[in-house]
């Protein structure tokens, strides 16, 4: 769902943020972005007050990379780590543009001709699930809840008359620098670091070639 992004927030300076921009190859280049950041901001893991991270939906192998790495820097410097979904984030960018209907739906292309959706209220209150559907489902789930339409999904849901609301911010994606704002207000035994799928993953364990492991 566009570009890999990590940002730092301190309290009365700008978001420090650093992004990949979407291609392969983004979830091993993680890692070293997020050194990067650290390294600018000259800060010890130690020094930062928690670690949040976006949970998904989005694509799968990001997500997982994602939130492995959230949990390895909070077990590693004994930090509380927090989770936000991908539409979470997204709500915080829309209403932070300013403008907002009462009611708002986001959409974010989910592969094989299908869109994950959500319903909101002004205030990024959730009026549905996060759902994935294909996009010739969209209106029936949409029209008459929403009052306009944002997200990456949105242009092309108009364009190819899946659905006749209005489309706004189109260029919306989930940021870091967004994520890095809200996170204080995420509360760690609610918003776990866990991936947040929709729909199963497209990936199953090795069952091949295993290793017993003995245990004393």
């Amino acid at each position: 769902m566009g570009r890999t992004s990590v940002a730092l927030r301190r309290p009365g300076e700008p978001v420090l943020a650093k992004r990949i921009e979407s291609g392969r190859d983004q979830a091993e280049q993680l890692i070293p972005l997020i050194g990067a950041l650290m390294e600018e901001a000259s800060l010890p893991f130690a020094s930062l007050n928690r670690v949040a991270v976006c949970i998904g939906p989005g694509g799968f192998s990001g997500i997982r990379a994602g939130v492995a790495a959230g949990r390895g820097i909070g077990l590693a410097a004994r930090l509380p780590v927090v989770g936000a979904t991908s539409f979470r984030i997204m709500a915080a960018a829309f209403e932070e543009m300013g403008g907002v209907p009462e009611t708002y739906a986001l959409a974010a292309p989910a592969g094989m001709n299908a869109v994950y959706c959500q319903i909101l209220a002004r205030g990024c209150r959730s009026l549905s699930d996060i759902v994935a559907l294909p996009q010739s489902e969209c209106a029936a789930f949409l029209e008459g809840k929403a009052e306009v339409l944002a997200g990456p999904a949105a242009a092309s849901l108009s364009e190819k008359g899946f659905v006749s609301l209005p489309i706004t911010a189109a260029e919306l994606r989930p940021d870091a620098a967004t994520l890095a704002e809200i996170a204080i207000s995420l509360d760690p035994e609610r918003d776990a670091p866990s991936p947040y799928y929709v729909r199963e993953a497209d990936a199953t364990p090795q069952t091949k070639h295993v290793i017993a492991l003995e245990t004393d």
